[in-house]
């Protein structure tokens, strides 16, 4: 079902299964799982999609969520600060954190003002009480208590974890499924980064390449690399000697003798450029996509889709790179596994679980 003479904006979609858009009237709808629904009808302020749910302030500041097919109104002061997530979603006001689970919200601090969400966890400092905690799967962890005018001011969050300096100890700690973890003690010039499962870092103190994976630290390199990027329980680098390197379920692996033009990590992803080959990493396997470098592409979860020379739009999935559909489209947009094109005169589709509509 193509979406014909309504002129949609297409403003923001974080999930597989929803997306959201205004039509030429500014009436505001939600796809979600194949369905259309009409929600406003007045145009609404902005809003941020999740895995589960959707905030979004309408047309007089009202924050709102659409969750499981129903719209719920939940305050109406001029909410700034609010996130939808693949599992959580979090809104604050005045210091007052609330967070969203399975459709419930709940209130887990009072007097915080700032605090780090992700996926599926919360990290925040209580101003009043100076204690540094965690909102994780239904429970609240305190990290650190007593940091009296010892604010932590360096903080690394994945989808699942947690990584801070200590303002106590200055050691390297890690939050993660319920535990914490002190690595070693760590000088400031050091750097580190957090994926999913997945913390990669560099002490200045020995310049050594290291990462702690799902409760294991490894020594990866003696020498730091040129540059590196975390993702989904990976880490992709180029190590001392321009070598393209990998690190995945304890094990380090070369995907290229040269360093790449460019790459990214989206996710379980890495995409790069290998002497002008568009090239990608995807499950233990490389695969070589194109001959030439896309001028547009996306990567998310399980999906790369791009605009090849023909201009006709081609998506890699699950190992399958085929063409998506030969229409000719003005833009296209990756939202997790959900694509959504424009052919132009008000006609868009979305693709979602192999359908067109």
């Amino acid at each position: 079902m193509a979406f014909m003479g309504w002129m949609f904006y297409i403003l923001a979609i974080h999930s597989q299964h929803l997306a959201a858009f205004h039509d030429n009237m500014d009436n505001f709808y939600v796809f979600d799982k194949g369905k259309i629904q009409q929600l406003e009808y007045l145009k609404v302020q902005d809003f941020s999609i999740g895995g589960t749910c959707m905030l979004y302030k309408d047309s007089r500041n009202h924050l709102k969520m659409y969750y499981n097919g129903e719209v719920t109104e939940l305050s109406v002061n001029n909410i700034s600060e609010y996130k939808a997530m693949d599992y959580l979603a979090v809104y604050s006001y005045a210091g007052i954190i609330h967070i969203i689970e399975n459709g419930k919200v709940r209130t887990i601090n009072t007097h915080s003002l700032n605090y780090y969400a992700e996926d599926s966890l919360v990290a925040f400092y209580d101003d009043v009480q100076s204690f540094l905690a965690a909102y994780y799967r239904g429970k609240i962890y305190r990290l650190e208590d007593g940091l009296v005018g010892q604010q932590p001011t360096s903080f690394r969050c994945g989808d699942n974890i947690i990584s801070y300096v200590s303002p106590r100890s200055g050691d390297l700690m890690v939050f993660y499924q319920g535990h914490t973890y002190s690595l070693e003690s760590f000088v400031s010039e050091g750097t580190y980064k957090a994926g999913k499962d997945i913390v990669a870092y560099i002490n200045a103190a020995d310049q050594k390449f290291k990462v702690f994976y799902r409760g294991e630290t490894y020594v990866i390199e003696d020498f730091p690399p040129l540059s590196y990027k975390v993702g989904d329980g990976i880490v992709a680098y180029v190590d001392n000697t321009d070598r393209f390197k990998l690190f995945y379920m304890g094990d380090v692996m070369d995907l290229s003798s040269v360093s790449p033009g460019f790459y990214d990590v989206e996710n379980r992803i890495v995409v790069f450029e290998e002497q002008g080959y568009f090239k990608t990493w995807y499950k233990d396997r490389l695969y070589e996509l194109e001959n030439y470098i896309p001028v547009k592409w996306e990567a998310q979860w399980n999906t790369i889709v791009y605009t090849d020379q023909n201009n006709h739009i081609k998506v890699f999935r699950d190992g399958d790179n085929k063409v998506l559909t030969y229409d000719i489209v003005e833009d296209v947009a990756l939202y997790r596994d959900l694509i959504v094109t424009n052919r132009g005169l008000n006609i868009h589709n979305v693709y979602y679980n192999g359908k067109k509509y």
